[in-house]
């Protein structure tokens, strides 16, 4: 009853236990931040567990969309979170009511994007 598992199935579970897609959270909304005339700044929010979430921003320029970077909110409700959006000639900073690090990215547009909780 010794039964060998071919190679390829042992590479197909590895593959299927690495993607994404078997881990997918619960995408609950997308907000946009900023619509300029050939940029729209937005972003996503998924649950990722019991009072966990995932905010992914991201940049549409023409038919292309970009992520810029994720914020994770652990321990809260996702509605807690508010933001204060200041533009400033090239530079878009999301101020949060949460406490994250500065985070600072540009687009593919110029447009900085930071986000900080000062």
């Amino acid at each position: 009853m010794n039964k060998k598992i071919p190679k390829y199935a042992l590479t197909f579970l590895i593959f299927i236990s690495s993607c994404s897609y078997v881990e997918q959270n619960d995408f609950i909304v997308t907000e946009t931040i900023s619509n300029e005339p050939n940029e729209s700044i937005f972003y996503s929010v998924y649950k990722t567990g019991i009072d966990n979430y995932r905010f992914e921003f991201s940049a549409n320029y023409g038919t292309d969309t970009t992520k810029l970077f994720e914020y994770y909110l652990n321990d809260a409700v996702y509605t807690v979170m508010n933001f204060s959006i200041t533009r400033s000639d090239d530079t878009l900073k999301i101020k949060t009511n949460m406490p994250t690090e500065n985070i600072c990215t540009e687009t593919k547009n110029k447009t900085i994007v930071i986000l900080t909780n000062e």
